[in-house]
């Protein structure tokens, strides 16, 4: 018996533990998803008919954001397997057989097509409505009766509503803790509406989630009909409430923190990590960026005012026409509490089988296009075979496949500990493992400026750790060469590899630069500097528009 895994997101150790443990006597082939995207769909078929499998199994990270599900039950009959599992991280599954397949696939695939079509013509509709609506005054009439908070202990609600695969743990996940956390112990009050379980979130705060359903013939078609059901049901919620304002991650085709603030007399403020239009042409292509780009300016115009992350990202909407009195730069930040030296007492290394003598260099963070794993990749294989050092890799991503074979063609496997997704909470321990701490972002594809805020690099600096970085946007604004980190030129594998072997060589090196870095941290990059910078634009908002 033969059983094909694709993997769709993420690494796939747990997907081939659930075949092992459900199909014992199955052998099972990786099939890479990079190979298959570049045929055509006829191209696909054929290449995994003549694999001849019994069984294809399809490994999501979410099966509720999976679309096209009812397209890969089809594609499984298609290339004669009699089995189709589509099953995911957290315990779900779908399976069915290749008769079923085929017998429900015409009415199936009809069924999502109008759903969909009728979903784009609902959206288009209401897209023009809201444009409309805000070019008016009416959006100005902020209505404050009612509203449950006052000015130092306001009332918020939290709106998360793009589902995409990494995105309920990771950098967002740490940036929606950590603003969470921190608008608490400041004194606000507030709720959060999600559509996904958010790791590490702890009891402290009301949430909601409303799940997606895994509809929509095409990316753009399933993001619009969920963000239209999440709006529905979140607007709901929210006139329940009476927040003194709402707060929205933006998130691609999401329009819900705009119908709430227009409804509600409410203002909108938006955390806003980058252009989804810019994202959906370079990084995760969903097609319809017209279309998008009308979601993303309507967001932009309808918010009271705007977070962004980087003074790169305030320039860029100050090109695009945003007003900058609206605009307010509000970097990544982390909890110092949670990430501190020698919260892992020793003894993750002991489990990961580090000798004392060695040095251990770590990474942590999506193996996506602009978190320059295949350069860290690279400076591995670099390293003569005679250094005591060990490297760590925490996370999964798209590139995953491509840094393995990396290390495998460098003759690195052995230096390199893939640990894949970890639990959230284990994070700060496994860093704490670590003796050097690497972050070796590279530019931008299409060569704009590089926008991010990195959340890694603040967690880095506040475990006390030695750091190499790149010399890229904010992070060489926060970082110091020879103070606070060792900074190299982005996408040099050359000079990477250099700085470990420098840091691998001192020890008073590494404790003077992490010393530093940890100061830095706490004096001037917590997560209750990022929230007090939200609660005092509120404050600021309030006497600009008349409200003592």
């Amino acid at each position: 018996m033969k059983a094909l895994l694709l993997i769709l997101s993420g690494d796939g150790d747990w997907a081939r533990d659930w075949l092992r443990r459900n199909h014992p006597r199955a052998a099972i082939e990786l099939i890479s998803r990079d190979e298959l995207e570049k045929t055509s769909v006829l191209q696909r078929i054929q290449a995994l008919r003549r694999l001849r499998p019994d069984i294809l199994a399809i490994a999501t990270e979410r099966l509720a954001w999976q679309r096209g599900q009812d397209a890969f039950l089809l594609l499984g009959a298609l290339v004669g397997a009699q089995r189709t599992i589509i099953l995911d991280r957290h315990g779900a599954w779908r399976e069915e057989t290749r008769a079923r397949a085929l017998m429900k696939a015409p009415p199936r695939l009809a069924r999502e097509a109008a759903i969909s079509a009728a979903a784009l013509v609902r959206a288009e509709k209401q897209l023009r409505l809201l444009e409309a609506a805000i070019q008016t005054e009416e959006r100005h009439r902020i209505d404050l009766q009612g509203a449950r908070g006052d000015h130092d202990h306001p009332n918020i609600v939290y709106l998360r509503s793009s589902p995409g695969p990494a995105t309920q743990a990771g950098g967002a996940a740490s940036h929606i803790n950590g603003f969470i956390n921190a608008a608490l112990e400041l004194g606000a009050h507030l709720s959060l509406i999600s559509n996904d379980e958010i790791a590490g979130l702890d009891h402290k705060v009301p949430l909601q989630v409303i799940w997606p359903k895994a509809v929509g013939s095409t990316r753009a078609a399933f993001d619009i009909y969920n963000n239209l059901l999440f709006t529905e049901r979140a607007l709901a919620e929210i006139e329940k409430q009476h927040p003194d304002f709402i707060y929205q991650r933006y998130g691609r085709f999401s329009w819900a923190g705009v119908v709430a603030s227009l409804r509600l007399g409410r203002p909108l403020f938006l955390e806003y990590n980058g252009s989804e239009v810019w994202v959906g042409r370079y990084w995760d292509h969903v097609g319809s960026l017209g279309l998008l780009a009308r979601y993303e300016r309507l967001n932009l115009k309808a918010a009271a005012r705007i977070f962004v992350v980087s003074e790169v990202e305030r320039q860029n909407l100050l090109r695009a026409g945003v007003n900058d009195a609206r605009i307010v730069v509000n970097p990544n930040a982390v909890d110092t509490d949670r990430f501190q030296p020698g919260i892992g007492n020793g003894h993750p290394r002991q489990e990961l089988g580090i000798a004392p003598e060695e040095t251990l260099i770590g990474f942590v963070g999506t193996f996506g296009p602009w978190h320059g794993v295949e350069t860290l990749a690279t400076a591995i294989t670099l390293i003569p075979q005679d250094e005591r050092l060990r490297f760590l890799l925490i996370g999964s991503g798209a590139l995953r496949g491509r840094v393995e074979q990396i290390l495998r063609d460098g003759g690195a496997e052995h230096r390199a500990i893939l640990a894949g997704a970890v639990a959230h909470e284990r994070v700060p321990t496994l860093l704490d493992a670590c003796d050097v701490l690497v972050s070796p972002h590279v530019p931008l594809e299409d060569g704009s400026e590089f926008f991010g805020s990195p959340t890694k690099l603040f967690e880095y600096m506040a475990m006390g750790k030695a750091i190499i970085a790149s010399r890229l946007g904010q992070i060489g604004d926060v970082l110091h060469d020879n103070e606070t980190a060792l900074l190299v030129e982005p996408g040099s594998a050359q000079e990477l590899s250099g700085a470990i072997l420098r840091l691998s060589q001192s020890r008073e090196l590494r404790h003077r630069l992490g010393a530093a870095a940890r100061r830095e941290a706490v004096e001037h990059h917590t997560w209750k500097r990022n929230a007090a910078c939200v609660l005092d634009a509120y404050r600021n908002w309030m006497k600009v528009n008349g409200h003592r």
